[in-house]
């Protein structure tokens, strides 16, 4: 950059250097705009067909490799792009896999193609299928072998057996194609089981509902008649359901091996689950397993000589680009390379020999030698790191301990406070109370005690002495409430106030309840209950929950001169939803938080002492539910109360 800069300086002074200027500033002021152009014209495509979705681990982790491989430029010349063949069910799809194919090749006909790229049998069998290839484009396969077998052209079955095919020469014949092959061979996987056991009579070949599974099979085929005196036999999850291969595992004869080809999708074109194969294996715990794949390697396959897989991807790029510069025969394909492979468990449990092994054979879940010399130094240092994790928990315990004391310590305190401020609380309530009691008992007791005296006197009529008597009574109905009242609130408080509960028909209490507040109705008021279910049964106390019903509508009726008074239900749920509503004087909202408050008067000059809310409140919330005003409603005042609806089973749970 700053040679460019000291270039400028000296054009500067030649008379041109002012139509430099102003090109180089160009040029770096709006770079985005002119390679998106040029992108735009000369971008070329890698196309990469997957057999499955890319987003697998094994697709992705080539893809990454890739365009790793491709380095940091590509991108203002070219793009990678993916294409998911979606392979799974070989009888019911395979015969798709070719249109699918030829429709993403037309797709790109008029893009600058600079390779084809298939990852899996299944996308590079499809792509060979194609009655043409774009011409001058190499193609490339990943994670593919040089065995295979013809796509079918219609849906097939199980009983559908096609034949072998070298799928490397088919490729060559096709276009300019190149890879990294997996080379398998049936042969050394047969002689390798024989020298293990030289009683073997008979092989069995396990594989599944792939195009792999059926290449192999093929393959397998073709190799099988070299070795002369053994019997042959298939287990293919194309034809047989797995409980199936089970059986027949099980029902094997004796000097019978197994050797394993893929097992991944069962007949239906499902995956089958991971722990499938084990099972399978252990069905028949007598049973020689070997694979030829690799799978099985660990979870129950004594071994096998089996493909070195591996990455690729910068091995398929250098040949990309090697063709690129004009080496057309720089695209072949390579053999990944095989080996002996081997489990160190299942060669101890069956007693074999190391110097029975191939040479330069590979051991997996092996034994690290630096165990055994190091044993020591390890025991003592695992020691170390138990006693010092002992250490550091034993402190963490204690540490811990402590925090739930001193927390424990700190909510007691708090709660010493709060039951020195209820206590506290409760001494100016117990004011409070007694204050309220000596007003409200002694109003009507006055009455009743000044009337009755007057009763005595000759000095009036008969007509007076009649509302004398009617005085009296209504204020000993109205000492009796209240002392119920005080009773009632007193046992709800303290728990003491049993509730008798017991199946109820609601259209009946309701009418019952009504008929009982007959001796308060005024002719002006319409009262009504509206019910909006024929029939409808709930578990409560019958008298608690009447008593809650007559408290509302006894407010309501004091409340109201004219208009109407309206108790009704309807279904909410898993509860009833209660109303209560008249068109009375109306309660301000200000004063809604107040009404079920304990003396919570609205109107000293009325009678009563405020405790029917409050009391209806605790007994809503012991039978389940919760009571509150209407804000909405304004034509006078709407209470509302909710009931659960609950059997007599459910009551008891």
């Amino acid at each position: 950059m700053s040679a460019i800069k000291e270039k400028l300086t000296l054009v500067l002074y030649d008379t041109g250097a002012l139509f430099a200027l102003v090109l180089f500033l160009t040029l770096n002021l709006f770079p985005t705009h002119l390679k998106s152009q040029n992108a735009e014209v000369e971008q070329e495509v890698y196309l990469i067909i997957s057999s499955f979705n890319p987003d697998t681990k094994r697709s992705m982790d080539f893809i990454n490799e890739f365009e790793l491989a491709l380095g940091t430029d590509y991108k203002d010349n070219a793009i990678v792009l993916i294409e998911d063949l979606g392979a799974k069910n070989f009888n019911e799809e395979a015969h798709l896999w070719k249109g699918r194919v030829a429709s993403l090749l037309k797709k790109y006909e008029h893009k600058k193609l600079r390779a084809i790229i298939a990852i899996g049998q299944e996308a590079w069998a499809a792509l060979l299928a194609q009655d043409t290839i774009p011409s001058g484009v190499p193609i490339f396969g990943e994670y593919i072998s040089g065995n295979g077998i013809e796509l079918p052209i219609t849906s097939v079955d199980e009983t559908w057996q096609p034949e072998w095919v070298n799928m490397s020469r088919k490729a060559r014949r096709k276009a300019n194609a190149g890879g990294i092959l997996n080379h398998y061979v049936p042969r050394r996987n047969i002689d390798l089981i024989l020298s293990f056991f030289p009683e073997t009579k008979n092989i069995v070949f396990l594989s599944d509902n792939t195009y792999g599974g059926l290449s192999m099979k093929t393959l397998f085929k073709r190799d099988m008649n070299e070795v002369p005196n053994i019997n042959y036999l298939f287990l293919d999850s194309r034809e047989l359901h797995f409980n199936e291969i089970l059986q027949s595992i099980k029902m094997l004869p004796q000097n019978t091996a197994m050797l394993i080809g893929t097992w991944r999708v069962n007949k239906d074109g499902q995956y089958f689950l991971g722990n499938s194969l084990e099972e399978l294996i252990s069905a028949n715990p007598n049973l020689p397993v070997f694979t030829m794949s690799g799978t099985g390697l660990g979870s129950g396959a004594i071994g096998g000589y089996i493909p070195k897989y591996g990455l690729h991807a910068k091995r398929i790029v250098s040949l990309i680009e090697a063709y690129a510069k004009g080496d057309r025969d720089s695209v072949r394909f390579n053999t990944s390379g095989s080996s002996y492979q081997f489990d160190q468990r299942l060669l101890e449990k069956l007693k074999i020999n190391k110097q029975m092994l191939p040479s330069e054979s590979i051991i997996i879940n092996a034994k690290d030698p630096r165990l055994a010399k190091y044993k020591k130094y390890l025991i003592a240092v695992s020691s170390v790191t138990v006693a010092l994790a002992i250490f550091m928990i034993t402190l963490f315990f204690m540490y811990s301990k402590n925090k739930r004391l001193r927390k424990y310590l700190e909510q007691n305190r708090q709660e010493l406070i709060m039951a020195k401020e209820r206590a506290e609380e409760s001494d100016h309530l117990k004011s409070a109370f007694l204050a309220n009691m000596s007003h409200e008992i002694r109003t009507p007791l006055n009455s009743i005690v000044g009337f009755s005296n007057l009763l005595i006197s000759d000095d009036y009529t008969a007509e007076q002495r009649v509302e004398m008597n009617k005085v009296i009574a209504q204020n000993s109905e109205l000492l009796l409430t209240l002392i119920t009242d005080i009773l009632d609130i007193s046992g709800l408080e303290t728990g003491k106030l049993n509730f008798v509960f017991r199946t109820v028909e609601v259209n009946s209490l309701c009418e019952q309840v009504l008929a009982t507040t007959t001796h308060l109705r005024k002719a002006s008021i319409d009262y009504r209950f509206e019910p909006t279910l024929e029939s409808c049964e709930i578990y409560t106390d019958v008298h608690r929950l009447s008593q809650v019903l007559l408290n509302l509508l006894t407010n309501a009726n004091k409340f109201t001169q004219q208009g109407e008074i309206v108790l009704k239900y309807e279904l909410n749920g898993s509860h009833l939803l209660f109303s209560v509503s008249d068109t009375g004087s109306g309660i301000p909202k200000e004063q809604h938080k107040k009404l079920f408050e304990r003396f919570g008067k609205l109107n000293t000059f009325s009678q009563g002492a405020g405790l029917g809310l409050a009391i209806s409140k605790q007994i809503i919330t012991n039978l389940g539910g919760r009571i509150w005003i209407d804000p909405e409603y304004s034509e006078g005042a709407r209470f509302y109360f909710t009931h659960p609806i609950l059997s007599k089973s459910d009551n008891k749970a």
